[in-house]
């Protein structure tokens, strides 16, 4: 039993030191490659210092672009937000001192707090990975919009509703 037990271990750990062990196949493909191209007539270091060069060039090139797409795409993501401020600003001033039906009220209530959340702390430009995710954001932002001209309207036909009353 202890046996069979040491065995498994054994066929276990040979097992896994294949599995996680590094191999040397990139390296061979790196120093092929630089073969190759040392019988064109470049040495060693020119091949290694241009590949550094490429690889950092192109990382850099591309970052500083997403950087920017990214904080062009943020200016809307502020401005949007902006907006959206001021109108819930707006509508609650429209409806102090009105009095609504419950269900009515609860759906505005409702509508009003979820839009609220999205202006209440927002999320910096660190906190985006990508322009997408900002695109995302800029899009909750208009759906919560659209979802207060419900509220204006409802506001609107209560002011209606009221002054004909009055």
């Amino acid at each position: 039993m202890k046996a069979m037990v040491g065995l498994v271990i054994a066929i276990l750990i040979i097992f896994i030191a294949n599995l996680f062990w590094p191999s040397n196949q990139a390296s061979d493909r790196n120093l092929s490659s630089k073969q190759d191209t040392l019988e064109q007539g470049e040495s060693i270091e020119d091949v290694t210092n241009r590949d550094v060069i490429l690889s950092s060039d192109l990382n850099a090139a591309s970052d500083d672009e997403k950087i920017k797409l990214m904080t062009a795409e943020y200016e809307i993501l502020e401005k949007e937000r902006k907006n959206l401020k001021r109108r819930l600003s707006r509508l609650k001033h429209d409806m102090w001192g009105q009095k609504f039906a419950p269900e009515t009220a609860k759906k505005m209530s409702e509508i009003m707090l979820n839009s609220h959340k999205l202006i209440k702390n927002p999320d910096m430009l660190g906190a985006f990975s990508s322009v997408k995710g900002i695109q995302d954001e800029i899009a909750k932002i208009k759906f919560a919009e659209t979802s207060i001209e419900e509220v204006s309207q409802l506001i609107e036909a209560n002011k209606k509703t009221s002054g004909e009353t009055d």
